[in-house]
């Protein structure tokens, strides 16, 4: 009994864990392409990075990532933290995550924009955008960098705006697992009376 209690107590942490606490996660698709660390994203290029801060001065004065807590007036940031980075024209495209694997290109593309910035360099390094953002949902940034050589490398980010569903799901889930936690525990700390056969009535 003794050990059952320990291991139940041990898994509810780690469930209260995953739900409560913040998490360093990946974002884009495999490899190292973008990256957020509570309020901090980097766009990966290899081991060079490409910093991104977010604002919503008209709601706040925090700093975001790819949670943008709500629609309206955003301003994006980019740092260039490579210096090579600056004599490369950088072009830059926001469009609507069409929550597929695989991302369209042409006419599709072009009909998921958001917002896009043709390639330029950024000599100082640093280059900000503001956007007004009209509605909730998942968005991708692509950052696409031409090389002295013309070869083209475009990296991703996600993002998100406003609170939608898949927001909620990391906490439903959580919320499942303690809620299931608590209830195997209950059942074997409480175990049903056992029912005992009736006594046969001696023959008169």
């Amino acid at each position: 009994m003794k050990n059952w209690r320990s291991l139940a107590a041990a898994v509810l942490g780690a469930a209260l864990s995953f739900v409560l606490a913040p998490q360093a996660r990946a974002e884009g698709g495999a490899g190292p392409e973008a990256m957020s660390m509570g309020n901090m994203c980097m766009v990966m290029f290899g081991y060079d990075m490409i910093h991104i801060t977010v604002f919503q001065p008209d709601k706040s004065r925090s700093e975001y990532c790819s949670e943008i807590p709500a629609t309206g007036r955003t301003i994006m940031v980019f740092d260039l933290e490579t210096p090579s980075f600056r004599d490369l024209p950088l072009e830059l495209r926001v469009i609507r995550d069409p929550l597929t694997p695989v991302l369209p290109t042409g006419a599709e593309l072009e009909a998921l924009t958001e917002l896009h910035l043709p390639a330029k360099k950024y000599t100082k390094g640093t280059f900000s955008l503001e956007h007004n953002f009209e509605n909730n949902g998942h968005y991708i940034g692509l950052v696409t960098l031409t090389k002295e050589n013309g070869e083209q490398q475009t990296e991703l980010f996600k993002f998100m705006v406003g609170e939608t569903l898949w927001a909620w799901v990391p906490q439903i889930a959580g919320t499942i697992l303690i809620a299931g936690m608590v209830f195997v525990y209950w059942k074997h700390t409480h175990p049903s009376p056992k029912k005992t056969a009736p006594k046969e009535t001696a023959a008169s």
